[in-house]
């Protein structure tokens, strides 16, 4: 049991890492907060629901697996090496091939132009839920470019 919780442990601390290091994971995050969000305006059924689930998990573990072989690919070699640059930019298309599926996903079920409406006239419609999307907006965008933001651990 104790091998089975510590594998659990290393596993968020793999997420965590990816979190901390990785901006691009930070936005796909974001992202998803926001898809996951405004998908309560739209009457999608247990199967969109299943897809999108999938489509944002792809998306991530893309994302983590990117970030996981640059940091082996970083530790092999300092310099510039060919082989390394291609495994990088492989790993970085599948992720990028991950992303734009998930966009045409997004247009699939969310190109509705009257739920986008009540979206809109929700939001802007009122001043305090504008306030606070505008306030979500700017936090985001901390979260995700705000390099020092998680440097406070154990001096790192």
């Amino acid at each position: 049991m104790k091998v089975l919780l510590l594998s659990f442990k290393y596993a968020v601390s793999g997420i965590w890492f990816c979190v901390k290091t990785c901006r691009n994971f930070r936005i796909h995050l974001v992202a998803a907060a926001y898809i996951l969000y405004f998908k309560g305006f739209y009457e999608l059924d247990r199967t969109a629901d299943a897809v999108i689930f999938s489509v944002i998990a792809l998306v991530l573990m893309c994302e983590g697996i990117n970030c996981a072989l640059e940091q082996v690919c970083n530790a092999c070699t300092e310099g510039y090496n060919d082989k390394i640059k291609h495994a990088k930019d492989a790993a970085a298309g599948a992720v990028l091939t991950a992303a734009l599926f998930s966009v045409a996903v997004g247009i699939e079920f969310f190109w509705q132009p009257e739920v986008l409406r009540q979206i809109f006239n929700f939001v802007f419609g009122d001043f305090l839920r504008l306030c606070l999307f505008i306030l979500s907006l700017i936090i985001s965008v901390l979260f995700i470019f705000c390099k020092d933001i998680f440097k406070n651990e154990k001096g790192k």
